[in-house]
């Protein structure tokens, strides 16, 4: 059973989802799913579409279509230890979105783009940075 704590409750759910992370057999692994860094690209998208899905429904705006593909620069460098000076992590993520629908006008739109920067939790995440703590036994 997995947990997710909110401020106001706790999320229990019942059903336990398994993801598998490999990397590409070019760099010791067996491709039998995508990288770490390739999750979070994928995270990042769907939590920006489902945060505009989420808004959209609530301000009554039927949206058609939403289109998102993200890219990521990666400097193995750092994930191998190669280079004291490169990070380890990505060094940045790009994000397309195109959100499409017969109905909403072209400011709706706009602000939809706006309010899925604002209120995504993981877009929040990857910008300002969450405090990770790292215990070991």
């Amino acid at each position: 059973m997995s947990q997710l704590e909110v401020r106001i409750f706790t999320l229990e759910r019942s059903k336990e989802h398994v993801s598998i992370y490999d990397f590409p057999g070019q760099i010791a692994g067996q491709d039998l799913g995508p990288t770490v860094c390739e999750n979070c690209m994928g995270s990042l998208a769907a939590c920006l579409t489902q945060t505009i899905v989420m808004h959209a429904t609530a301000m009554g705006i039927k949206l058609d279509h939403i289109n998102a593909t993200v890219e990521g620069d990666v400097d193995m460098r750092g994930i191998s230890g190669l280079s004291s000076n490169t990070r380890p992590g990505a060094q940045e993520f790009r994000v397309e979105m195109k959100i499409t629908s017969d109905t909403a006008s072209k400011e709706q739109i706009d602000k939809l783009y706006d309010i899925g920067k604002k209120f995504s939790p993981a877009f929040d995440t990857l910008t300002n940075g969450t405090s990770v703590k790292l215990n070991s036994e």
